[in-house]
């Protein structure tokens, strides 16, 4: 389990990702309303793709990534971020 030290060591974009995802699956269009994100593309490149690599996220479809139905969740090791995150913000 990571300490709230480890967290402050986190990329805040990955923070805002995770938190934004939460326990749902969401395509793009949904991770962007939930971020008040207007370009997706800046999601790709800023947030997914770095919490992709990360393991913190991934995708449904991961042999078809261009597919129209092709949505994100967070991985079990994101799962685990996003309770350490809850348990120090106290939501």
């Amino acid at each position: 389990m990571q300490t709230s030290t480890d967290l402050k060591h986190i990329n805040p974009r990955l923070i805002r990702l995770i938190k934004a995802i939460g326990t749902e699956t969401l395509t793009r269009r949904g991770i962007c309303g939930n971020m008040d994100l207007k370009c997706r593309r800046s999601l790709w490149d800023y947030y997914v793709m770095p919490a992709r690599d990360a393991g913190l996220v991934e995708m449904t479809y991961p042999d078809h990534p261009n597919s129209p139905d092709q949505s994100y969740r967070l991985t079990p090791k994101g799962l685990e971020l996003l309770s350490n995150l809850t348990n120090e913000d106290g939501e």
